[in-house]
């Protein structure tokens, strides 16, 4: 077997105090010095020191990047379904490199791939408001020679926790309109059930439309990623864990009236209809996706796209309690007869 098939590990270990940056040809432009050693990472802009302490923004190691239009030095690896950031892509001469690089990640934010944009300045801000933080402290902001961007260095506490700490998490986020978007990856960013470890992407308000995304967008990740733990928070906040994933706005909104009664303002739960469901899908896409978080008036028209399948996901909710009515008739007539 040829030497292309081997893995060496010293080709992928790397450890370094130094952080080049580079442009999308790989040609170092700069580099920003650390005051420690760090093991970078290819799936977050994060790496680690033997210390234990966190070095947000200090780059990555690159393996690709999103973009809605591509060029002839781009490899596309897929199309994706969101319309903010529609190909996966990969220069293929910065594969596996690590650094920070002087292309946006995604086009929806500012960071640049591997570092920490002016949306991240509000990690700090968040960081003294936010009682759940996963974070135990802040020991650094580092400087980095890219307009806007810095490197954010801090520790983690030590915890342990249970779906009970998922149920508190949304208690107190309810409680103290604390927000995010309602498509991202929330329980990713979650550390021990109920902590959070990234606030830059949180905001306050107490506006309906972000409650009812926040509770939605954490539910959605956490039965993705964990379907007993979906089940068991459900069961023990508003017991309908038998609904199936389609109902999950419905889910949501119950569990926002349970912790902030009339906070949705005053949108009847008692029964569920299809044009309930189209009622808070609406609510949901009137808030803020992840294309809203930094530069909202940009990318408002998402939104429209976002309304537009309200009637589809309306008629599978009409479709499914059809089938559900079917099959409950069906029972009723082979226990009569």
């Amino acid at each position: 077997m040829g030497d292309e098939s081997r893995l060496e590990l010293t080709d992928y270990l790397l450890q370094t105090d130094r952080v080049p940056i580079l442009d999308y040809m790989g040609v170092q432009v700069d580099e920003v010095a650390l005051p420690e050693a760090i093991t970078p990472v290819p799936r977050r802009r994060c790496g680690i020191s033997e210390n234990h302490v966190y070095y947000k923004g200090a780059g990555i190691i690159y393996q690709g990047h999103y973009v809605n239009e591509l060029d002839i030095s781009m490899v596309c690896i897929s199309e994706n379904p969101i319309a903010y950031q529609r190909y996966s892509v990969a220069y293929p001469c910065l594969y596996q490199k690590y650094g920070i690089f002087t292309f946006c990640h995604q086009p929806v934010f500012s960071d640049y791939e591997g570092g920490c944009g002016p949306k991240e300045e509000n990690l700090l801000m968040m960081q003294k408001r936010f009682g759940r933080s996963a974070i135990e402290e802040v020991v650094d902001v580092l400087e980095v020679p890219l307009e806007g961007h810095r490197i954010y260095a801090f520790r983690l506490k030590q915890m342990q926790g249970s779906y009970k700490d998922t149920i508190a998490l949304m208690e107190y986020i309810l409680c103290e309109n604390f927000n995010s978007a309602w498509d991202k990856n929330l329980w990713a960013d979650i550390m021990c059930y109920g902590y959070v470890r990234d606030l830059a992407d949180w905001f306050v308000s107490d506006r309906p439309a972000h409650k009812l995304g926040t509770i939605y967008g954490l539910l959605h990740s956490v039965m993705e990623a964990d379907k007993y733990l979906y089940e068991d928070i459900v069961r023990e906040t508003v017991g309908l864990e038998q609904l199936g994933d389609i109902y999950m706005p419905y889910i949501a909104a119950r569990i926002v009236e349970r912790y902030v009664p009339g906070s949705l303002g005053g949108i009847s739960l008692e029964h569920i209809t299809p044009e309930l469901l189209g009622e808070l899908w609406e609510m949901i896409y009137q808030g803020k996706a992840c294309c809203h978080l930094e530069k909202e008036d940009d990318w408002a028209y998402i939104r429209e796209g976002y309304l537009q399948e309200i009637p589809r996901q309306t008629a599978m909710v009409r479709q499914e309690m059809k089938l559900h009515k079917q099959e409950r008739n069906r029972k009723e007539w082979k226990w009569v007869t």
